[in-house]
């Protein structure tokens, strides 16, 4: 039970997103539970036990939000702590020594999604002048082709063992915002985010099936394959998928000198907000768990 609660814990990182640790083969690394907190760091119980997951390289899994496909190529990892269950859920606790439970990792978005805003559109959205003037000047640099999304966390996750066991209903309910970023956005000083901690992406994923309500599709997850080392105290997951259709997501919200209408812009690039069941979310990868005993002596906590 305890090792099938880590798909609904890796849900959090996907969904999910500095750069991530391109750990291809985690077991083989002697600190991996290193900031575990074992003694109870964090206001949980001492008798905690350790999460550690890594999406797989290459193909951790996708994200749809409006017209907008974001593949999960890069190696995103997951590290904290889960103290002992109230029945069936996994309270969670906070890494330790500053580390962050969801790495965040930059996705790159395919396509250029914001390279091509033609005048007309710029004047229906109330582009300033001077806003166009930079954009002409970022075209020609190029500085505008390039955009990423990243995955942070906007709340902590409830992972919900019983639902993952047996492959009905949500497994993990994790809250998310998505950063967007360029070159051309950095240059001038505004910063986007769809989701916030007011206004969370709350991702319903589950190992089972996922119907959407806006169309009725149903797409199906998956717990994974479970396998046994150290005499029981490391668990691990490989092959999980968890899958959501359901969510509902707001639109994006930026701070900087054009905030408001590069907002605007973004909204009509992405197709945003999206009601629920218009966007989907897919992940996959493998999740270690272990006892607070061979993270004291594996994980050097």
């Amino acid at each position: 039970m305890l090792g099938l609660c880590l798909v609904a814990a890796f849900a959090l990182s996907a969904v999910a997103a500095s750069s991530a640790l391109a750990v291809k083969n985690p077991t083989k690394s002697a600190k991996i539970f290193k900031n575990c907190p074992v003694n109870g760091e964090g206001g949980g119980s001492p008798d905690v036990s350790c999460i550690f997951g890594a999406t797989e390289l290459g193909e951790g899994g996708q994200f749809t939000v409006g017209p907008i496909t974001v593949p999960l190529a890069r190696q995103i990892v997951l590290q904290y702590g889960i103290s002992q269950p109230s029945e069936y859920e996994f309270p969670f606790i906070a890494p330790t020594h500053g580390a962050e439970a969801i790495t965040p990792t930059p996705e790159k978005v395919p396509g250029e999604p914001i390279a091509h805003i033609t005048s007309a559109e710029q004047t229906e959205l109330g582009w300033p002048e001077s806003l166009s003037y930079k954009y002409a000047q970022a075209q020609r640099k190029h500085t505008v082709k390039t955009v990423t999304e990243t995955i942070e966390g906007a709340g902590n996750p409830a992972t919900h063992i019983f639902n993952i066991l047996t492959e009905e209903g949500v497994g993990v309910e994790a809250p998310v915002k998505i950063k967007g970023e360029n070159k051309w956005l950095s240059e001038l000083g505004d910063v986007c985010y769809i989701g916030s901690e007011a206004e969370p992406i709350v991702q319903h994923l589950t190992s089972g099936p996922s119907e959407s309500p806006l169309t009725h599709e149903t797409i199906h997850g998956s717990h994974g394959e479970v396998s046994f080392a150290h005499e029981g105290e490391e668990v691990t997951l490989t092959h999980s998928n968890l899958v959501d259709n359901t969510y509902p997501v707001p639109g994006a919200v930026c701070t900087g000198p054009y905030s408001s209408v590069i907002a605007a812009t973004i909204d009509k690039e992405f197709g945003l907000p999206a009601v629920a069941g218009a966007s989907v979310t897919e992940l996959k990868g493998t999740l270690y768990t272990g006892s607070k005993h061979l993270a004291e002596t594996k994980g050097g906590a």
